[in-house]
C-alpha cells in the first residue's frame, strides 16, 4: 500500500486562520518588559543574557544595563539622539521564564529624518522553548515597542512623524531592524543556524566590501587600557527594512545613518577613544563608495535548501580575508586550522554547505508559501 503524503498551501489560509493559529502557539506564553531594575525579573534575566554573551565580550556590563533602565529615553544625546532600551521577558504558565531578549530603539532626525533603527543587541532561548514560535515572537516584539516610542516622541514634539496620522505604514518612517551575527563557519554550527533564522524573517547582509562592521568591546574601558587590547569584533550586520525586504541596494546616507545610530548607544557605555577605529573605518568606506555610486549592495541570507549557496558570499573565511584582512580576530582565527582544511580540500566551504543542504532536504516539509512555485500534481 502507498500512501500519498499531503503538504499545506499557506494560501489556502484565511486570515483568521493564521491569526487564530498564531494565538494558540502564542497563548502559552505571556511577554512582558522590565522597566526598573527593582523588577523580580531583572536577575535572572540579565544573568541569561551575560552568560550567553558576556564571556566573549559581546554583553554590557551588569551596570551599564542598570544605567540604561534608568535613562530617561526622552532626553537625548548629546548628538540628538533619543535612545529607548528594552529588556523583554518571555515565560511559560508557571511564570517559569523561558527566553529574553535586549536591545535599544534608536531615532536622530538629524542624521536621517525618516529612519527608526530598532537593535536588536541580545536573544536568549532556553533549551524547552527553542524551536517554538517564541523565538518568532522575540525578534518581531520590539517593533511594537518602536511604534509606541515614535508616537509619544511626536506626541511630546521631540520628532516629526511624517504620517501621524498611520501606524499601520509605521507612521511613514523607515523602519529597520537590525542585528549583529558572526559570519558563515563550517565548524560552527550555530553561525548557519542564525543565519538561516533570520533569513527566513526577512533579513539581508549589509555587503562587507561596502560596510566592515565590527561589534566594539564590551569590556570595561579600564581592562582594555589595563591589557592594551581593545578587541571590536567582525561581524555581519543584518538588517529587515520593514516593508522594503524586497529591496537589493540600500542609499548610502541610510547605512551611514544606521552606522551613526549603533555607534551613540555604544558611545553611551563605551570609551570614545576604542571607538573611532571601528566607526570611521566603516564611514570612510562609504565615502569611498559614495564616489561611484550612491547606495551599498544588500547579501540576502539564505532561507532553506534551495538558496542555502549564499552561505558562500557570507563564509569567514573568504569575507575575513578580503573585508578584514588586518584584523587581530582575523589573523587569530586563520591560524586556528581553516588554512590547511582549505589547502587539503580546496572546495572545502562549497563541500560543508552541500552537507548542510543534504541535512536540510532530509527534514520533513509539510507547508509550501504558494502553489503557483514548485507545485507539482504529480507530487
Amino acid at each position: 500500500m502507498t500512501r500519498r503524503r499531503v503538504q499545506f498551501c499557506l494560501r489556502d489560509l484565511y486570515t483568521q486562520d493564521i491569526v487564530e493559529m498564531i494565538e494558540r502557539e502564542t497563548r502559552r506564553y505571556r511577554l512582558h518588559e522590565i522597566e526598573e531594575e527593582e523588577d523580580p525579573d531583572f536577575a535572572e534575566a540579565w544573568s541569561l543574557l551575560w552568560q550567553t554573551f558576556g564571556p566573549t565580550g559581546e554583553m554590557e556590563r551588569e551596570e551599564v544595563i542598570r544605567e540604561f533602565l534608568r535613562d530617561d529615553p526622552y532626553t537625548p544625546s548629546k548628538d540628538g539622539t533619543f535612545m529607548r532600551y528594552f529588556l523583554l521577558v518571555a515565560s511559560d504558565e508557571n511564570y517559569q521564564i523561558r527566553g529574553v531578549r535586549d536591545g535599544t530603539i534608536l531615532i536622530n532626525q538629524g542624521y536621517d529624518d525618516d529612519l527608526c533603527v530598532v537593535y536588536l543587541s541580545h536573544i536568549y532561548m532556553k533549551p524547552e522553548a527553542r524551536g517554538t514560535v517564541l523565538s518568532y515572537w522575540l525578534r518581531t516584539a520590539p517593533v511594537e515597542i518602536a511604534m509606541g516610542f515614535m508616537h509619544e516622541l511626536h506626541q511630546r514634539e521631540l520628532i516629526k512623524l511624517p504620517a501621524p496620522d498611520s501606524p499601520g505604514s509605521w507612521y511613514g518612517m523607515r523602519l529597520n531592524l537590525t542585528a549583529e551575527m558572526e559570519y558563515f563557519d563550517p565548524q560552527d554550527r550555530l553561525s548557519w543556524q542564525r543565519l538561516l533564522f533570520y533569513g527566513r524573517g526577512g533579513f539581508d547582509v549589509i555587503d562587507p566590501r561596502h560596510f566592515p562592521y565590527r561589534q566594539p568591546d564590551f569590556r570595561h574601558p579600564d581592562i582594555i587600557r589595563k591589557t592594551g587590547t581593545n578587541e571590536p569584533k567582525p561581524f555581519a550586520l543584518l538588517v529587515r527594512r520593514m516593508g522594503r525586504e524586497r529591496q537589493a541596494k540600500m542609499d548610502i546616507e541610510e547605512a551611514k545613518g544606521i552606522m551613526n545610530l549603533l555607534y551613540d548607544e555604544y558611545e553611551s557605555h563605551c570609551a570614545p577613544e576604542f571607538l573611532e577605529n571601528s566607526l570611521d573605518l566603516v564611514l570612510d568606506r562609504l565615502d569611498q563608495r559614495a564616489e561611484k555610486r550612491d547606495s551599498v549592495d544588500l547579501l540576502p541570507l539564505p532561507t532553506g535548501a534551495e538558496d542555502i549557496k549564499r552561505l558562500r558570499r557570507l563564509s569567514r573565511y573568504h569575507v575575513f580575508k578580503s573585508c578584514y584582512p588586518d584584523d587581530p580576530v582575523t589573523r587569530n582565527w586563520l591560524r586556528g586550522g581553516i588554512r590547511q582544511r582549505i589547502a587539503e580540500d580546496p572546495r572545502y566551504i562549497e563541500h560543508a554547505i552541500a552537507g548542510i543542504r543534504r541535512e536540510l532536504l532530509a527534514r520533513p516539509h509539510h507547508v509550501y508559501a504558494a502553489r503557483d512555485k514548485g507545485w507539482e500534481p504529480e507530487d
